[in-house]
């Protein structure tokens, strides 16, 4: 057994090959732009999913290879929030120099990639929204659709085609509800909504950049 011993080593040296991490792509990152005065929250997705460590004992599970966004230079971003399908979320802070900076993302294991197009900062003097406001809602009927209307507020609202989050609420509670509009024409836009519960109802706009509106309050009601 002694003289095969040095043979089976060899052996299993030689089968033993290393092993190249795969590499990976940036699918998109979004939004890609921000002003400098302001943080924003991006999300970042990637085509492949990270790995966790599960601490049975501890209760805990921890993000391996936890990947950060780096833009040009000048700022580094942990991704630390995994929201499923290959989404991570960072925020980035404000204060970076205006203009455009090159996207990259870097892993735990020292695997990175870079985005194809660049991530841009603009000077607040552009901005185009400062908040909402909404067209009167009125008493509306159970399970029959309607429109909600809304109008970005600010110097340049008119040229606004971005998008934002409409939630809805009853008696003052989130029902759950919520939907991504599409882009604003001119500074306005549309979503319709379908409320099969009767209640007193308000809806809530949100954008990327945390301004926010809330519509007036509103009945839903049966229709006889």
């Amino acid at each position: 057994m002694s003289k095969l011993l040095p043979f089976l080593l060899a052996l299993l040296c030689a089968c033993q090959t290393p092993v190249t991490p795969e590499s990976f792509q940036i699918l998109e990152i979004s939004p890609r732009e921000q002003f400098t005065n302001e943080p924003m929250s991006v999300i970042v997705r990637l085509d492949q999913d990270p790995r966790f460590l599960v601490d049975y004992g501890n209760k805990s599970v921890r993000m391996l290879e936890e990947p950060v966004l780096e833009l040009g230079s000048q700022l580094v971003v942990p991704l630390d929030t995994y929201l499923g399908h290959g989404r991570f979320q960072g925020t980035v802070g404000p204060g970076l120099e205006i203009g455009l900076h090159e996207a990259r993302v870097t892993l735990g294991d020292g695997r990175e990639a870079t985005f194809s197009e660049s991530f841009e900062v603009r000077n607040p003097s552009e901005q185009q929204v400062l908040g909402y406001w909404f067209d009167s809602i009125s008493t509306q009927y159970v399970n029959e659709r309607f429109p909600i209307i809304i109008h970005a507020e600010g110097p340049n609202a008119e040229r606004f085609e971005g998008r934002v989050t409409v939630e809805l609420y009853r008696g003052g509670v989130p029902t759950g509800i919520s939907a991504r509009t599409g882009r604003f024409a001119k500074g306005i836009g549309t979503q319709d909504l379908t409320i099969d519960t009767p209640g007193n109802y308000i809806v809530v706009v949100k954008d990327d950049q945390g301004h926010n509106a809330t519509s007036n309050a509103f009945d839903v009601v049966q229709k006889n």
